[in-house]
């Protein structure tokens, strides 16, 4: 019961804590989420009109196979919360569980590699060079 209460507690604490600082963010750029990245066209100035389209349809596709993935990943995750909240141990739900979310993580990952992959074959190497110190700076390095 003492368990119960102190877990019920904890978890209101944390839900006002959350709407607090949500209700403190500013509203994201539209089309853009928290954790922008920003456009190829962005970093790199002399893409020509072909590099550009083909650029747009490799991230495009790459996008719908990650969102895809994310939902999956959404998904499991859930499933993780639910036996999180479960009283004993769940190990034998629990690991499996853990399993195929790193899997799918791994897959975005392989995913996003990929993308990158495709894109750097498309750019001259004085345009990955632009790309690479673009993104050198985005970080804060030098």
């Amino acid at each position: 019961m003492k368990k119960t209460l102190f877990a019920a507690a904890l978890l209101s604490i944390f839900s006002f804590q959350f709407s607090i600082c949500a209700a403190q963010q500013p509203e994201p750029r539209q089309g853009r989420g928290k954790h922008h990245r920003p456009d190829i066209t962005e970093l790199v100035s002399d893409l020509t009109d072909k590099q550009k389209r083909s650029i747009d349809a490799i991230t495009a596709e790459s996008k719908e196979r990650v969102a895809k993935l994310r939902a999956q990943q959404k998904a499991v995750r859930d499933s993780i919360a639910i036996y999180m909240d479960r009283e004993g141990d769940q190990s034998k739900s629990l690991h499996p569980l853990f399993d195929r979310e790193a899997r799918l993580q791994s897959l975005v990952s392989r995913e996003m590699y990929a993308t990158k992959v495709r894109v750097d074959e498309l750019l001259t190497p004085a345009q990955r060079q632009q790309l690479k110190q673009s993104g050198k700076k985005r970080r804060g390095k030098k």
